[in-house]
């Protein structure tokens, strides 16, 4: 099935836009809606867990879950160009896997303390040291999608995680915090800036457990790179020099009990103490899209009442599943239209192009009967359709 994709070619030029502004508009905010168009079909017997999506390439990387580390170029015909293993021997990078994605014609992998960058046939080209602090350490599976963005026309790799645990966070943790790192796949020089302001909730001496490791967005035809932390309401957006240039507020949807401490109390050895309940906040937990059209993913906290105590982990990670998902539509640097409720399995995992999502989840949860290839629905996000 062949599917080509426009890439979106608007100018922006925006200034820095007040909260206040951004929120006078929402009275026209429209009513939208997510329409199957298209599917991605392929005949892969294991069960595999996209990456990214190369636009101009037209092209999917994959890897299969677990600890083999078995990775996958695949156009959008179905058609498997490459084929590595790249946990072990001379080509490969190891197990630990935080990011991947493509920058320009290239993949950059961030693993433990290094860079690795690879070709589209997944031969290793270069690598580099790039030190982070990490909570967790995943093996061949990511925690967030990867993003890219041009400077001066050069493609760098947003690299840094930005989820640091400290022995004691300083009071000033938020004030110090570069939230971007960009990464150049030739040579590993890093560019380091973008700073948050008072208009962050984090801003104000409290520290949301578990809820301040920023979500970002932009690729090469964006004009400015996006984020938000979870626990916060704003959308900060900057331009090529890391400047903040652009805010837009994105009210929270309910249940969302948010717990929070204050900054002298958030140091690891606190948080088991205190026993928050963080399913009861809700968070901002995913961005997609394709330029400055983009989504912002939003999991609702639990109601107290459905929040059943279980130490059982399956039933935990069951209930967890039952948190409503809504999309914020992005557009140009404003809010377009009222979140959108998403009431299916799984999420909305790559941008394909302007307003075209991959709808990504265990094909037992997307398809009523079971298939010999594997299929994922690709959704098209329109305003809903006034009746006469």
């Amino acid at each position: 099935m062949l599917f080509r994709y426009f890439q979106l070619s608007v100018l922006l030029s925006i200034g820095l836009v007040s909260c206040n502004s951004t929120e006078n508009r929402s009275k026209a905010l429209k009513e939208m809606e997510f329409v199957k168009v298209d599917s991605l079909v392929f005949d892969e017997l294991q069960i595999l867990n996209v990456l990214d999506y190369h636009r101009e390439q037209d092209v999917y990387l994959m890897v299969t879950k677990g600890v083999e580390g078995r990775y996958f170029i695949i156009n959008s015909q179905g058609e498997v160009l490459a084929e590595e293993l790249l946990s072990e021997g001379p080509n490969a990078f190891g197990m630990v896997l935080h990011r991947a994605g493509f920058v320009g014609d290239e993949i950059m992998f961030v693993s433990d303390q290094e860079i690795f960058v690879y070709d589209l046939d997944l031969q290793q080209l270069r690598k580099f040291p790039f030190e982070q602090h990490t909570m967790v350490r995943m093996i061949h599976t990511p925690l967030d999608n990867f993003h890219q963005f041009s400077i001066n026309n050069v493609a760098y790799g947003i690299a840094n995680l930005s989820d640091r645990r400290l022995d004691k966070f300083p009071m000033n943790y938020f004030d110090t915090l570069n939230y971007f790192h960009l990464v150049n796949p030739k040579d590993g020089t890093v560019i380091k800036g973008g700073k948050i302001d008072e208009s962050s909730i984090f801003k104000q001496n409290y520290f949301y457990p578990g809820k301040h490791k920023p979500i970002y967005f932009s690729d090469l035809n964006s004009k400015v790179m996006s984020l938000i932390l979870p626990a916060d309401s704003i959308l900060f957006q900057y331009d090529q020099n890391l400047n903040l240039v652009n805010k837009i507020k994105l009210e929270r949807e309910e249940p969302d009990q948010l717990a929070k401490v204050p900054m002298e109390m958030a140091d690891r050895n606190e948080f088991g103490a205190i026993g928050l309940d963080f399913a009861l906040g809700g968070g901002f937990t995913h961005i997609v899209g394709q330029g400055d059209a983009f989504i912002v993913e939003y999991k609702a906290g639990l109601a107290p009442e459905d929040n059943i105590e279980t130490d059982d982990y399956k039933e935990r990670m069951a209930l967890m599943e039952t948190r409503k998902i809504y999309y914020y539509p992005i557009e140009d640097g404003i809010l377009i239209g009222l979140p959108v409720l998403w009431d299916k399995p799984g999420n909305l995992k790559l941008g394909l192009g302007k307003n075209r999502y991959l709808h990504y989840a265990d094909q037992a949860d997307i398809h009523e009967e079971e298939k010999e290839y594997q299929c994922y629905y690709i959704y098209e996000l329109r305003p809903v359709e006034e009746e006469d």
